[in-house]
């Protein structure tokens, strides 16, 4: 079996989240999505010069996480 440095690892809980239409996974809380954006930033998971951040989505009112450009490269 073969894998690989940018194989995803997907948490367990993962799926007590739900998703939005926009397929992004919804937090319940600013806490909830700071947590987990921060955990993506530990796992690489970060577009160069990028910063993983919370917002609230305007959709769903619930919490997603995205890539924003802090530095352009």
């Amino acid at each position: 079996m073969a894998t690989t440095a940018t194989r995803l690892h997907l948490h367990p809980e993962r799926d007590r989240f739900s998703r939005c239409t926009s397929l992004k996974i919804g937090y319940g809380s600013h806490r909830e999505a700071f947590d987990a954006a921060e955990q993506q930033m530990e796992d690489g998971r970060v577009h160069p010069g990028c910063h993983i951040t919370p917002y609230r989505c305007n959709e769903c009112g619930q919490w997603h996480v995205y890539n924003r450009r802090i530095v352009e490269v």
